[in-house]
């Protein structure tokens, strides 16, 4: 490296501009290459790294992979080199981070963090086909052109680092927020590029780091809820949990957003005049009615479908339409844990139906001081034996406070696609549900203190059915 002025040249020909970007591992300039007169991008590697044996041969290994490597969304490696400094070349790419673009604009949408998390993940599949990984790609590692195409930069040096490094010192030079596997010195594969690319969807989210969390919507509660079971799952601390590839990570992606889509159509614009009065009157009856069943003063039941609560209950009522409605006892209870290790506290799941207010199910104990979870949320299923029109719920607690949301269906693994309004749990809380199906997912999103760690308690759930006489 010569100085010659005010000009420095790397290797005889690179002449550096300006400085782009500096961290732990390196320095990386806009530089003009005199000899093919063009702008490229030049990472002067770090002297601690570049004094290292042993990261400079995992740093040739990678290289040797990556100069194969041309393909849309990967930074070309043009050259590489030692005069004085190690360093590194790649083809300039006009444009800005996403950082930049995203810091300097309201947080973005999920359909447009999608967008660009999809063609990132397309691109390190191409990067991942010629055994290249990337491991702690960030916000500032990633240029969109003025086309609004994307470019993944600063490959080759994760991998290095952590072949020829402790995990602790990896980590002090990657940053605090890498996969689980790269903090602990356990093997990586395309699944810590998956781990990496959820972390940077959920800064792009909420504007923060996971830091250990899962769940988007702890943060930013407007996250699609597909899209956040999406992003928790491949945010999993344990790498056979998360997407096998990136290419399964970006189809689960889509599907989030186009379910999401679907899930929530377009309302019309315009009512017809001759159907305002009856549904205007049918909404205010309903409002009446829910108040009613919040407060405890009314329940599903009685001639018109609902009594006020105090009436003799042992047997069922005509309800609209004629239908009998019941009260009944869900046949099992499972509990549903699938951002989580599965489990969730499953040997006490059938105490939630055993007639005893003295049992209960009891959530795993977490330990965020809001009630948070860490995750979208945590659930029991309550399985009705078969079908049924179910009209209404029963649920009591020792420990009120917690919030909830239930679904009805006949597939119990897609319940978290139906879920409804949001529940927040008294001692015993009635309320009116509609849907049909053979299982009622109570699905847990915030938990209380009951007096042994943060969780929710379910004493006992029933289900009040239609077309049960």
């Amino acid at each position: 490296m010569q100085t010659d002025g005010s000009v420095t040249v790397v290797d005889g020909r690179y002449e550096l501009e300006r400085e782009l970007g500096r961290g732990p591992t390196g320095v990386v300039w806009r530089a003009r290459d005199v000899v093919l007169g063009r702008n490229v991008a030049l990472k002067i590697v770090h002297p601690s790294l570049a004094d290292d044996i042993a990261f400079c041969s995992a740093l040739t290994d990678q290289v040797r992979r990556l100069a194969s490597v041309d393909a849309p969304g990967l930074a070309k490696l043009l050259d590489t080199g030692e005069e004085d400094v190690l360093f590194l070349v790649h083809g300039f790419i006009e444009g800005e981070s996403l950082r930049q673009r995203w810091s300097m604009r309201r947080r973005p949408d999920a359909a447009a963090v999608v967008h660009t998390a999809v063609d990132l993940l397309h691109a390190l599949e191409r990067a991942h086909a010629a055994g290249v990984l990337h491991l702690h790609q960030s916000l500032d590692d990633v240029i969109v052109t003025p086309a609004d195409e994307i470019v993944l930069t600063d490959l080759a040096i994760g991998p290095a680092v952590v072949a020829s490094r402790i995990a602790a010192e990896a980590v002090a030079l990657l940053g605090p927020d890498v996969a689980p596997e790269i903090a602990g010195g356990w093997a990586t594969d395309e699944r810590t590029d998956v781990w990496a690319t959820a972390a940077l969807v959920f800064e792009a989210l909420t504007g923060e780091r996971p830091n250990g969390r899962r769940s988007a919507r702890d943060v930013r509660p407007d996250v699609p809820r597909a899209l956040d079971r999406v992003v928790s799952k491949a945010l999993s601390d344990d790498p056979a949990a998360r997407y096998a590839t990136a290419a399964a990570f970006a189809d689960a992606l889509e599907s989030s957003v186009a379910n999401d889509v679907a899930s929530h159509p377009a309302r019309r614009g315009v009512m017809r005049t001759w159907l305002a009065v009856p549904i205007g009157v049918g909404l205010v009856a309903a409002i009446v009615i829910g108040a009613g069943l919040w407060v405890g003063r009314f329940e599903v039941g009685g001639p018109l479908g609902i009594r006020t609560a105090d009436e003799p209950g042992g047997e069922p009522s005509p309800a609209v339409g004629g239908l009998p409605v019941a009260t009944i006892t869900p046949v099992d209870a499972i509990a549903f844990d699938p951002l989580g290790d599965g489990s969730e506290n499953s040997s006490t799941a059938a105490a939630a139906i055993d007639g005893d207010e003295g049992t209960a199910w009891r959530s795993e104990a977490y330990r965020y001081p809001d009630g948070g979870l860490g995750k979208d949320g945590v659930g029991l299923v309550l399985d009705l034996g078969a079908a049924r029109h179910v009209t209404g719920f029963r649920l009591s607690t020792a420990h009120p406070g917690f919030t909830f949301h239930l679904a009805v269906g006949d597939d119990r693994y897609r319940l978290l696609d139906a879920l409804g309004e949001q529940w927040t749990a008294d001692t015993a809380t009635r309320g009116g549900i509609e849907g049909d199906g053979r299982y009622v997912l109570v699905w847990v999103t915030t938990v209380v203190d009951a007096g042994d760690g943060n969780r929710a308690e379910i004493a006992e759930f029933r289900a009040v059915v239609a077309g049960d006489g």
